[in-house]
């Protein structure tokens, strides 16, 4: 039996339910958390955990996984007069000595001279996935922002990335991969969604305002 790096015996707060499941290496697991205001609120939970950044009772983690996030957006005055480019974000957060390094400009398009703003949302995925994949083998992802022509391309580079001894964990708000992963796990909601997108409505609009705050300083 391959390696167990996450042990969950089920994860359950007084609004949903995230049923038990286990991670091995050379997995890919989906857990879906349907579309909604919720998804960006529920995934920061589940990445903090899974990760080891935060505990839960009920889950074991065993090696934590690494998020790999969009690349951070720059202040306007940086995009405008000193824009980082694709080679000097793989130079800061990748290391350069692994393959997949070299292996990006093969899947993609754009070079290291490129400005990472103007690359698009699935290319950005792409570039993240890349720096995470070149200093570990165990990631938790998401597709946040990639239309259905795009997804497939970012799922298959990380599908082929974890053949050899990986592991990933999507947390995704589609379903349209069930069929192509080795588990997919559902959320179970406990009570009317309505009383869940009241909720996240709010700590959204809230959570925008102070980002908008702090990108104008």
């Amino acid at each position: 039996m391959k390696e167990l790096l996450i042990e969950s015996k089920g994860i359950r707060t007084d609004q949903y339910f995230i049923p038990p499941f286990e991670l091995r290496e050379g997995e890919l697991i989906i857990i879906y958390l349907d579309g909604g205001s919720h998804f960006d609120c529920l995934k920061a939970q589940l990445v903090a955990v899974f990760t080891g950044k935060e505990k839960h009772e009920n889950v074991r983690i065993y090696e934590p996984l690494t998020f790999a996030s969009n690349p951070l957006r720059e202040s306007f005055f940086k995009r405008i007069f000193n824009p980082i480019t694709v080679g000097s974000y793989l130079k800061k957060n990748a290391d350069l000595k692994s393959s997949i390094v070299s292996k990006i400009f093969e899947i993609d398009t754009f070079t290291k001279k490129d400005k990472v703003k103007d690359l698009g949302i699935s290319e950005k995925k792409r570039l993240s996935l890349t720096a995470v994949f070149s200093k570990t083998k165990n990631i938790v992802f998401d597709l946040r922002g990639e239309g259905a022509v795009y997804f497939t391309k970012t799922y298959e580079f990380v599908k082929d990335e974890i053949k050899n001894g990986g592991t990933a964990i999507l947390i995704d708000w589609s379903p349209d991969l069930k069929n192509d992963c080795s588990k997919f796990v559902s959320i179970q909601w406990l009570v009317p969604y309505g009383e869940v997108y009241k909720k996240h409505e709010t700590l959204n609009s809230l959570n925008e305002y102070r980002k908008h705050k702090s990108i104008k300083k």
